[in-house]
Parts: structure tokens; C-alpha cells; sequence
């Protein structure tokens, strides 16, 4: 807190960068220290924590004190309701659907499995070794695999079968031996990190998929990915390499960009060095993407190359995350007035709106609420991740005006300044406006998937966050007065606050810190409800609010229909 304190006092006198330099650079790093992470505004947003009154809790420790106190997914006790064997039948059925459906998954494990390693026929033959040379190439559907016996490779293919299959079957039971088949992973995960050829890479990066997607474990997902660091950067392929080895590597090279940068966005840690160095070079000798990650000219692609496409576009928006990160949410940064980053927005802007204007015609997708519950029955699924990296983005670029609006009168009290507000240039209430509205798109874009069913049995963890933190910032803009207008447009904010937490209640899988957090929301809500004035009144609130959730716009045609 001691060390924000100073940002304060030293923001008024951080100097602007050039507005000719470029403030995005090529392969940006998360920093090593910043406060963007979802939990730390119930610290450093100071009605968010006196409305915070739980005994004992302190918001900067407790998402480590809950994931440590968590012990059911470690525990040595393997004993339990659950018969520690499946047939491989029912493993490779799971498989099967895995690849049927490899577009309903979350990028980087579809990714995993297309350029990483993972092929359908590799993560089969996984399995038909320990069948022997005997077994015809078709399963033998008596076989059963017993877990004790199998391989960590074996078990972690096999879980995220297992849990793909009892989502799509509705069967518990499966997904308990999918929890028991990861749980004796876990046994051997000391000998998986001994491994230290390149052929363990992928089921390396699939056991850190695993911790984050389906069990929502941050500070292990990061501590098992960055103990292999060293590997990637070993294995870095030579020029006499066939060009599919070239491709794999830059698969992990992406991959690990990709994870480390949404882990280090929302827990403390320190980036790897050698591995952004490797990508920064290899950026000028790419085998799958355009040299230039970041370059401002229009780079839509061939529709033909759309994967190739798409992996680039997650690059870029999650470069420009980490852009933001670096420029906006540092020490040095902290309490910031609008004056103070008024060209990193203004180049973040500029840079997201080139990003969205050059997408092919089908790709591009709504940046408005009322836009986004027309279109929402037509969208398609595939393009929701980069939705949530362009609205997170945007979100986060926004966010520090918007506090600066909300706290101006604090932050005058803090400083010693005029305790008369000043009037704010027309872009900073442009700039709220687009930061509460991405949250906004954040809540709808959560809600259509959990009432459509999508992913839910792989969420990223790290997304929940940026749920988590559009759920505060809704929160705090309706208590205010002043700034409540900005909701106006989006419907009946209580809605959705709503939706948030059944989105965040009732996922498939919610792991403790996820709850802890839901727990802790719903208690600042209750507070505020108590003592914070309600945002004024719509009238009728149906004609001039469309956005209550996808599902009631879909079942209300009548309503819409009379306006």
C-alpha cells in the first residue's frame, strides 16, 4: 500500500512519453509488479473496501491463503467412492469427441492439439502402447486402464477426455474419474519435470492447461510452467530442422507467451526473460505468422489461413494487454490523473480500433451492449475468446480514468489540491464510458455462454478474473450519482450483477478461490445496497434498456417489437 502511496505522490510529476514514439512495442512482457489483478481493487478502490467488512480478510493475501488451504485436489488419499480404473473405450470415445468438437475449446488447447504435439493419432497411440504390439490398431473395448498403472501422460489425455465427455453426457461420475485420473497425475508430477527432452513438452503444457482450466489453480499453473522454462529455451530447433519441427516450437513459444502473460495478469510474478528474447528474434523468421506482431497497417488474412490468422490475433490483443499493463498499472503510475496517460490510451485506442477495422467482414463482432443482444442468437462461438481479449483490453486501458473520475475528491484530499472538482475534458467521460461499457460486455458475453452451455467444463480461470473485476466496477459506477448515467444504455445494472454471480456460482467447475471471491462480492453488494443511492430511475426501463440477458431478449420479441 506504502509503495501505491508513493505512485500517488510521484504521478503528478512522471513524464509523458513522445507522442511520436510508439508506446506498443513487439512482444511486450507483463511487468513485474502491477495492480490490475481482479482482487486487488477490493485493496487499492477504497469504497470497495470499507463496503468490504469481512473479519479477517485481507484482499492482497487471500486468493494464495484459500488456494493453500485447498488441499482436496492434492490430497495423498486416493481411497473413495470412486474405482480408480475406466474402460480405454470410454477414454478414447472422449478423444474422439475432443477432435469432433476441437472448435468449442478454449484456444490454447485447441491449439495444443493442432500445432503443439498433440494430434488426434498421437494422443491415441498414447494409449496403444501400453496395449502392446499384440492388440489390433482399433481399441479393445474390454481393455481397462487402471490408473495406478498408467503413465502421468496417460492420466492427464485421459482426464480432459473423461471431463469432456461427462460434460457432453451430463454424467457426474465421469467427471469424479476424471478428478481421481488428474489426482494420480499428480503423484507423478515429479518425474514428469525430470523429463528434459522435447517430446515431454506438450504434456507439460497440457498438465498446466489442465491446473488453470479445469481445476482454476494459478500459482501451481504458473510454478509448472515456468519450471520448464529452461527446456523451451534448450530445445530452441536449428536451422537444418524440418519446418514442422520449426512449427512446433513456435507452437510452445506462443503457448507459453499466451499462459504466462493471463497467469501474471492476475497473480504476482516475474515473466521469463530468455523465453521473450527467443520470441522477439524468431519473430523476424516465423514459420506460422507474419513477421510483425504489432504493425499498424491492415493485416486481414486470407479466409483460407483463418487459424493461422487467429493465432496472430490472440498475439496481438494479448500483446496489447501487456502493453497496457506496462504503461498503465506500474508504481510509477499509480493514482494517475487522465493528463498523465492520455497518450497511452489515446495509442492503445487508436491501435485496438485498427485491430477491430481490419478483421475480415464474417470476424468482426459487437463493441456495443444493445449491438451485442441483437446479434447474439447468429454469433458464433469460435470467435468468443478474442471478444473477451479485445473487451478485457479495453476494460483495463480505461480503468484507471474511470478511478480518477470516482476518487477525484479523494485523491484532491490525499494531494493537498482545490477540493472543487474541475471540469474533465470531454475524451476522459469518453474514456469512462468505454471502460464501464466493456464491462459491461464482459458480464453479456459470460452470460451468453453459461445459458448456451459453452466451454463451461473449460473456463479459464484468469477470464473469471476480468468477470470478477467487471462485476466491481458495475458495482461501484451504480452507487454514483454522478457516473451512474453510464450504465443507462446497458439495462437494469442489478441484472447484471445477477447474472455475474450465477455465472460465477454455477460453473462446472468452480475451485475455492472462485467462491471465496463470489462470497466476498455479494457481501460489498449488500453493503453498498444498504448505504449507496440506486441508480435513478428509466422509467418503464424496457424501451430504453434492451440489455437484461440474452435469453430474455430472445424470449421477449414482443417486447422489442413495440419500439
Amino acid at each position: 500500500m506504502s509503495a501505491l502511496d508513493q505512485g500517488r505522490r510521484d504521478s503528478a510529476s512522471t513524464t509523458t512519453p513522445d507522442p511520436g514514439e510508439s508506446i506498443v512495442k513487439a512482444w511486450p512482457k507483463v511487468p513485474e509488479f502491477h495492480h490490475a489483478a481482479a482482487h486487488k481493487i477490493f485493496h487499492y478502490w477504497s469504497k470497495l473496501r470499507i463496503n468490504l467488512t469481512i473479519q479477517g480478510l485481507e484482499p492482497l493475501e487471500f486468493l494464495r491463503q484459500v488456494d493453500d488451504a485447498d488441499k482436496a485436489l492434492f490430497s495423498q488419499d486416493l481411497e473413495g467412492n470412486t474405482t480408480a480404473e475406466v474402460p480405454v473405450s470410454l477414454v478414447a470415445k472422449g478423444i474422439e469427441l475432443i477432435f469432433e468438437n476441437i472448435l468449442r475449446l478454449p484456444f490454447v488447447l485447441r491449439h495444443l492439439f493442432t500445432y503443439g504435439g498433440l494430434s488426434n493419432e498421437a494422443c491415441l497411440n498414447t494409449f496403444k502402447r501400453d496395449l502392446g504390439t499384440s492388440v489390433s490398431p482399433e481399441f479393445t473395448p474390454e481393455f481397462t486402464l487402471v490408473f495406478k498403472n498408467q503413465r502421468a501422460e496417460e492420466l492427464l489425455l485421459q482426464t480432459v477426455a473423461l471431463k469432456y465427455l461427462s460434460v457432453q453426457r451430463g454424467d457426474q461420475g465421469l467427471s469424479q474419474k476424471a478428478d481421481l485420473s488428474f489426482r494420480y497425475a499428480l503423484r507423478q508430477i515429479l518425474d514428469m519435470q525430470a523429463q528434459q527432452n522435447s517430446q515431454a513438452l506438450p504434456f507439460k503444457f497440457l498438465f498446466v492447461i489442465i491446473l488453470l482450466y479445469l481445476y482454476g489453480r494459478p500459482f501451481h499453473a504458473l510454478g509448472l510452467l515456468q519450471s520448464f522454462e529452461s527446456l523451451i529455451h534448450n530445445a530452441s530447433p536449428n536451422s537444418q530442422e524440418d519446418r514442422e519441427a520449426k512449427a512446433q516450437y513456435e507452437a510452445c513459444l506462443h503457448q507459453y507467451f499466451l499462459l504466462e502473460s493471463d497467469i501474471l495478469s492476475e497473480i504476482d510474478g516475474v515473466p521469463s526473460q530468455r523465453l521473450h528474447n527467443i520470441a522477439v528474434a524468431l519473430s523476424h523468421q516465423t514459420v506460422t505468422t507474419p513477421p510483425n506482431l504489432f504493425r499498424t497497417e491492415s493485416t486481414a488474412p486470407n479466409r483460407d489461413d483463418y487459424q493461422s490468422y487467429e493465432l496472430q490475433a490472440h498475439l496481438q490483443l494479448r500483446g496489447y494487454m501487456n502493453s497496457v499493463l506496462d504503461n498503465l498499472y506500474t508504481l510509477n503510475r499509480a493514482y494517475c490523473r487522465p493528463e498523465d496517460v492520455a497518450t497511452v490510451v489515446t495509442d492503445i485506442a487508436r491501435r485496438l480500433d485498427l485491430w477491430y477495422w481490419t478483421l475480415p467482414l464474417d470476424m468482426r463482432f459487437p463493441r456495443h451492449p444493445s449491438a451485442f443482444v441483437l446479434v447474439a442468437p447468429s454469433m458464433s462461438d469460435l470467435m468468443d475468446e478474442l471478444r473477451f481479449r479485445y473487451y478485457a483490453t479495453m476494460f483495463l486501458a480505461n480503468r484507471p480514468v474511470l478511478y480518477h473520475v470516482l476518487y477525484e475528491k479523494y485523491e484532491n484530499a490525499v494531494n493537498w489540491s482545490n477540493n472543487d472538482s474541475p471540469s474533465q475534458d470531454p475524451w476522459v467521460y469518453e474514456s469512462c464510458h468505454n471502460c464501464v461499457q466493456n464491462a459491461v460486455m464482459i458480464v453479456l458475453l459470460h452470460a451468453r455462454r453459461h445459458e448456451n452451455g459453452l466451454r463451461d467444463h473449460f473456463e479459464s480461470w484468469c477470464n473469471l478474473q476480468h468477470l470478477i473485476a467487471a462485476y466491481a466496477i458495475i458495482l461501484q459506477v451504480q452507487s454514483s450519482p454522478q457516473m451512474s448515467i453510464l450504465l443507462h444504455e446497458s439495462g437494469d445494472p442489478d441484472k447484471l450483477l445477477d447474472v455475474a454471480e450465477a455465472v460465477l456460482e454455477k460453473g462446472f467447475n468452480r475451485p475455492a478461490n472462485v467462491k471465496e471471491t463470489l462470497g466476498m462480492l455479494r457481501h460489498i453488494r449488500q453493503n453498498f445496497q444498504r448505504n449507496a443511492p440506486q441508480t435513478p430511475s428509466l422509467g418503464s426501463g424496457s424501451a430504453t434498456s434492451p440489455v437484461y440477458s440474452v435469453a430474455s431478449h430472445q424470449s421477449q420479441h414482443s417486447i422489442h417489437s413495440q419500439h
